[in-house]
């Protein structure tokens, strides 16, 4: 006699149980063994199982993990948010991933990723939840300092772009001191500012001016009246260090110095760390800016190098509305308008190839190419350090160090195609044609600042696969010219930015000639034009 159909039934299902703890056992045995976290849960998601892996991480022992007991690794901050998803993914049956901190046998949270999936039956029914955890701390730190690179970086080019406007546009010197303090303590969160200058007779050190209220108050206003404005650097800390050794230096608490007329007034500000910047005049260092927070800070070596360069930037307006005041109309303007061009050449032409490179890696990051993505960040810091130090040499007055090596403006121009082409998509070539032969020291620098800045605007804007260049050393003249395969522009239609005014003030200069030819779609080529008879005897290096 045959079984009845619900018997048949039972012996199926208590088979399909026995066979599912069968290999539920064997399953048991091969993930204590992989190396890696794993477990396994019921379908309404308490864990049932965690590997020995999981349990050394952790510290916890299965029986104390089992059911929800192992949600007292997870960091309370990931937590609200873990439990939404799971839920969510309870409900809709569905595979996924998530990530959360989990907390180590020795306190440390660490981020991981967490992969789930349903196990299910014939009938599509959820029977087991199966997953693993894997330990994505790094990623995780590179991400998130490639976010803090990128956010400093830009904050740092938006800082840069307004004082290049200022430096444009504003008539009045005085006023673009206070514009940029303001920047300056805008860009790093500062309370206030303050700017010393070194005593010219003495070893002395005296406020000239402070940044409070978002204007700039003189030393002889009302709220420094009875304060003695001077101190001795060598009594004084941290003083004779920043004039020493001309770095930075940080006070992270101004409570804990020793008591000086001045550091009172602070203490009612709230005031509590101080980051003293020196400041250098012709590579004399002449005084310093510190910038004054009312929190304690900790920085980093990219802020506090940036903080530099900007506090080099407010240096020299000051000394634009020294020279000013002293009735030198003719020299502030010169002065102006190289601080721009340099500043432009030097800051500004970095930050963008620093731009390309952490774009490069944040897509490289989201396509999982961490090993591309860390040598775009390493070239990114590399060219930050390169371009500040850059600035620094063009504030002193000094040629670029690419120059300074030898090899004249052929070897300088190779250097500098291999830096701003390096991991990015644009292939550049550079060819030199004729005898190369000595040019004079400012020559050659113009001509790389030209070439640098048409590189700059071919990776910015022209969204070309290629630029090529020819440097020809002719009987007369030399030619310097630039061709990409880019979008092109109406020159016509198209007013000039500062990059190519500053590019046709340096040919000017130069005697020579400058033409730019371009239409849409058919590319760009900049053409430049040196007599070379107008070179003086005695220039040449």
């Amino acid at each position: 006699m045959s079984e009845h159909p619900g018997e048949m039934a039972g012996h199926a299902s208590a088979t399909l149980d026995g066979d599912l703890q069968s290999w539920e056992e064997s399953f048991r045995i091969a993930i204590d063994t992989i190396p890696g976290l794993a477990w396994f849960g019921s379908a309404d998601g308490p864990v049932e199982f965690l590997n020995k892996q999981w349990c050394d991480y952790t510290g916890i022992t299965m029986d104390d993990a089992v059911g929800w007991g192992w949600t007292v690794t997870i960091h309370p901050d990931d937590m609200a948010g873990l439990q939404t998803q799971w839920r969510e993914a309870l409900a809709q049956g569905a595979p996924g991933e998530l990530e959360a901190r989990v907390r180590r046998f020795d306190g440390e949270y660490r981020w991981f990723l967490f992969r789930y999936a349903p196990l299910r039956d014939n009938t599509g029914r959820v029977l087991k939840w199966y997953g693993s955890n894997t330990d994505i701390e790094a990623r995780k730190r590179a991400e998130d300092a490639l976010l803090a690179s990128e956010q400093l970086i830009r904050g740092q080019v938006n800082a840069l772009k307004s004082s290049l406007d200022a430096l444009a546009n504003e008539p009045e010197p005085s006023l673009l001191v206070t514009h940029t303090l303001s920047t300056l303590t805008t860009q790093f969160g500062a309370h206030s500012a303050s700017v010393w200058r070194r005593g010219l007779a003495d070893n002395t050190i005296g406020i000239q001016f402070v940044f409070e209220d978002g204007r700039v108050v003189p030393n002889t206003a009302p709220r420094f009246a009875g304060l003695d404005l001077t101190l001795p650097m060598e009594d004084v800390w941290p003083w004779p260090e920043v004039f020493r050794s001309g770095k930075p230096s940080v006070i992270e608490d101004i409570r804990t110095v020793p008591p000086f007329a001045l550091r009172d007034r602070l203490l009612p500000l709230g005031i509590i760390t101080v980051l003293l910047l020196p400041l250098f005049v012709a590579g004399q260092l002449e005084g310093a800016i510190g910038l004054r927070f009312q929190r304690k800070r900790n920085f980093q070596t990219e802020q506090i190098e940036l903080a530099q360069a900007l506090a080099n930037q407010a240096m020299l307006v000051i000394r634009l509305a020294e020279l000013s005041a002293q009735g030198r109309e003719a020299a502030v303007a010169g002065e102006r308008n190289r601080i721009a061009r340099d500043i432009h050449d030097t800051l500004a032409q970095g930050f963008t190839g620093i731009i390309i490179q952490l774009e490069a890696a944040e897509d490289a990051s989201r396509r999982g190419l961490g090993l591309a993505a860390e040598q775009h960040v390493v070239t990114a810091r590399n060219l930050a350090r390169e371009s500040l130090s850059e600035a620094r040499r063009s504030l002193q007055a000094l040629r670029p160090q690419s120059l300074e090596e030898g090899g004249g403006i052929a070897h300088a121009l190779r250097a500098l195609f291999g830096k701003l082409t390096d991991g990015v998509s644009l292939t550049g070539d550079l060819r030199v044609l004729g005898e190369p032969r000595a040019l004079p020291a400012g020559w050659e620098e113009n001509l790389f600042r030209i070439a640098q800045e048409c590189l700059t605007n071919v990776l910015r804007h022209a969204q070309a696969s290629s630029v090529n260049a020819t440097l020809r050393f002719g009987e007369q003249e030399v030619w310097l010219q630039f061709d990409d395969d880019g979008r092109g522009f109406d020159p016509a239609a198209r007013s000039e930015g500062y990059g190519l005014l500053g590019m046709r003030e340096r040919v000017g200069a130069m005697g020579g000639q400058m033409e730019v030819e371009s239409s849409r779609g058919l590319g760009t080529t900049v053409s430049i034009c040196l007599p070379l008879t107008t070179i003086p005897a005695s220039e040449p290096n």
